[in-house]
């Protein structure tokens, strides 16, 4: 028998652990849980363990540790390494269990002297692979633990589902019909979608809410930028205005007066410096609302940076956008803690508009967390 990595299957997790620190001891690492289907279909827990490196060895005896030492002592270590290399290739993997947690799982939680539940790992490691970063991954699963200690019976998902719901934070979406006219502009890096989503909201404002609906660009970096946002204008039936300084900008707001929606197109930036001059043109309008576009796709830590960026220079609201084309959607709560901010919308796609989403709903939260399980008919008997 292996003594350095065992599996124990067991009825629930209690039990498994019992098991764990019976076999291996208190200080056994904890390598992998997953529910299993077991006697009659009624599912088991198993755990895969190791022995840690820093506990004592189990006694043995005196002669078969002495032949054993003389014939099998480099197969052992060989083993061993192995071991620890596959340990520390999961703990550095995305979908590997979350640091804090995984401590926890091998001595006993923080919170309250309990050991933490395999759900609980199993669902931060989903958290993990949805793209969602380690820190914050264990956050909700922490925060979603206390709350379900102190209510049994409640689904730790579900719970976490309420928790992102609270982060996610939803704003009245760009094109409902407002109580005076909104002037808003789209800010962000370059590549985010900016241009398509002006005209993904203008579309929705004209063909649900019967807006008056004007754009104006001030882009006038990008060759061919105006012209971009122009066809989508003359599409819809939209006057283009392009603003190259801030009288211009002016001159562009105050002939679309009797718009309800004014909608501005920015140039991509990244830089601070390019960023606060580009900031500083918009602020010259008294009422603008800026909303900062970033991309679901480029990964937890560069909309993070790019949240960053933006927090000291009076942005209003987030949009989301390429929400299909993320392998990781969840990276957009790492923007969120970055620039906590209301969220007015997000993009799932080209087609303008229907590839645009209000905030609020299942839709961010699916991101995130994953769509919900289909009941099965023993999970709904088992209530």
């Amino acid at each position: 028998m292996n003594d350095i990595v065992r599996t124990f299957r067991a009825p629930d997790p209690r039990s498994a652990l019992d098991a764990v620190k019976a076999a291996l001891g208190r200080e056994a690492v904890i390598l992998e849980t997953r529910e299993i289907g077991g006697l009659l279909g009624r599912p088991e827990i198993e755990v895969t363990a190791m022995r840690s490196l820093d506990a004592p060895p189990p006694p043995v005896d005196t002669a078969a540790a002495a032949r054993k030492e003389e014939t099998g002592v480099m197969a052992e270590v060989t083993a061993l390494r192995k071991v620890v290399d596959e340990l520390r290739s999961r703990m550095s993997s995305p979908a590997g269990v979350p640091e804090g947690l995984l401590r926890e799982a091998e001595g006993g939680s923080a919170l309250s002297g309990e050991a933490v539940p395999p759900e609980a790992v199993q669902l931060a490691r989903k958290l993990g692979r949805r793209g969602v970063e380690t820190r914050l991954a264990e956050e909700l699963v922490e925060e979603a633990l206390r709350a379900v200690r102190r209510l049994p019976g409640a689904s730790l998902e579900e719970t976490v589902r309420t928790l992102v719901s609270r982060r996610l934070n939803a704003a009245h979406p760009p094109w409902e019909k407002p109580e005076k006219r909104r002037v808003v502009a789209l800010v962000g890096p370059t590549g985010v979608g900016k241009t398509t989503t002006v005209a993904k909201i203008a579309a929705r404002a004209l063909l649900e809410s019967r807006l008056r609906v004007g754009l104006i660009t001030v882009d006038t970096y990008r060759i061919g930028a105006s012209e971009h946002l122009g066809r989508y204008g003359e599409i819809m039936g939209l006057k283009t205005q392009v603003a190259r300084d801030v009288p211009s900008l002016l001159a562009a707001v105050a002939r679309a007066a009797d718009n309800d929606l004014l909608l501005i197109d920015t140039a991509g930036r990244s830089d601070l410096e390019s960023i606060a001059a580009q900031v500083a043109m918009l602020r010259a309008l008294p009422d603008v609302e800026m909303h900062l576009c970033l991309s679901a796709a480029a990964g937890a830590r560069e909309i993070a940076a790019a949240a960053r960026r933006h927090r000291e220079l009076g942005v209003h609201r987030l949009i989301f956008t390429k929400l299909d084309e993320a392998d990781g959607p969840g990276s957009i709560l790492s923007a969120v803690a970055a620039l906590p901010r209301p969220i007015s919308c997000s993009t799932n796609g080209q087609r303008v508009p229907d590839d645009l989403q209000a905030p609020g709903g299942p839709f961010l939260i699916d991101q995130v967390v994953g769509p919900r399980a289909k009941e099965t008919a023993w999970t709904k008997q088992s209530r």
